[in-house]
């Protein structure tokens, strides 16, 4: 069966396997981000109507899912806002229906949050990832470019009502744009917003894909550190982009060998690279790839593409180089 609606599964740096469910046409949103990798939007909406068939979207996933192929999520995403599709709640409801053993996932720039109906339609899915760029007005208009009528005050008031209700796990998503929603009173002002909604983690982003602009360019490690740093005391937090960090709640027990306790000793003392550890363990390239992935997906590593290559350090031995940087500045 030719699919048009249904991709993958596809291996997400998030989610796992996800199977995508593509619920409008390209490009077909209500914002216009200018980070966005799906490129400029040039339907530019926020009217909600059946933008694809629902009928062709349960016959390519009943395609797929009558196989059990192993996935962590289904996911509505791809080439637009998913929640404008009028038939988002059919949706779910089938899956619920026919394929129990699936968790559903929802990745939405948020804007329809506010909306009593949508949140009943989707009070099915297990995961949403809603979007939250902006700390107010100005940085909204000027990174996520939103619709006629759609407003900053009105997209958090919707995440907040949102919040309140939902029995799914939310992972807020912050991507960082350098020079416009990352100074120190943008970062106070996400601060205070995060800390009266309730969601399990945030996570931050940071460009590493082309965007809309050619401007954009990615948040440096440092920078990243300093979101960390002001919202990491209200909740769990981790980083995705170039640089990737957990907060210690999100950490999984992914020691396993001997080889992994002596990666950590290393990257412990100092940061260093997939060839340093290959030599000093003594594993093949293959394994010690495999090693580290898990390793920084259980937040026991981090690491830091820098001009000489991939850096591997675990968070304390980050920690301990940040308050030696911070002294030598203060001496200077």
């Amino acid at each position: 069966m030719v699919r048009s609606c249904v991709f993958g599964p596809v291996a997400s740096r998030r989610l796992g396997v996800s199977l995508g469910v593509d619920l409008v046409r390209p490009k077909t949103c209500s914002l216009n981000c200018i980070y966005c990798e799906a490129g400029a939007t040039d339907h530019l909406t926020t009217e909600r109507r059946e933008y694809v068939p629902t009928e062709q979207v349960l016959r390519e996933l009943d395609s797929v899912l009558k196989e059990r192929p192993e996935l962590d999520y289904i996911t509505f995403s791809g080439a637009g806002e998913p929640t404008l599709h009028a038939g988002i709640g059919r949706v779910a409801r089938f899956l619920k229906e026919h394929y129990p053993e699936y968790r559903i996932c929802l990745l939405t720039n948020a804007v329809s949050l506010k909306d009593p109906v949508l949140r009943a339609e989707i009070a099915a899915v297990d995961l949403v990832v809603p979007s939250l760029d902006a700390s107010n007005e100005e940085e909204f208009r000027a990174i996520n470019r939103p619709a006629p009528g759609v407003t900053f005050a009105d997209l958090v008031a919707g995440l907040k009502q949102f919040c309140a209700e939902t029995r799914a796990r939310v992972y807020l998503e912050l991507f960082i744009v350098p020079g416009i929603n990352d100074s120190d009173d943008s970062i106070a002002r996400f601060a205070r917003i995060i800390g009266e909604l309730q969601v399990d983690k945030v996570q931050l982003n940071t460009l590493d894909r082309p965007g809309c602009v050619d401007w954009i360019r990615p948040s440096t490690a440092a920078n990243t550190r300093r979101f960390i740093a002001a919202l990491e005391p209200l909740v769990p937090v981790e980083a995705v982009g170039p640089f990737r960090y957990k907060s210690a709640q999100l950490r999984l027990p992914a020691v396993q060998t001997e080889a992994d306790c002596r990666i950590l000793e290393l990257a412990a003392r100092r940061p260093v690279t997939a060839e340093d550890l290959r030599i000093a363990v003594g594993m093949d390239a293959e394994t010690l790839r495999h090693r580290l992935a898990e390793l920084v997906h259980a937040g026991l590593l981090t690491s830091e593409r820098e001009e000489r290559g991939e850096f591997f350090h675990t968070p304390e031995q980050q920690r301990h180089n940040d308050t030696q940087n911070h002294l030598e500045e203060t001496h200077r």
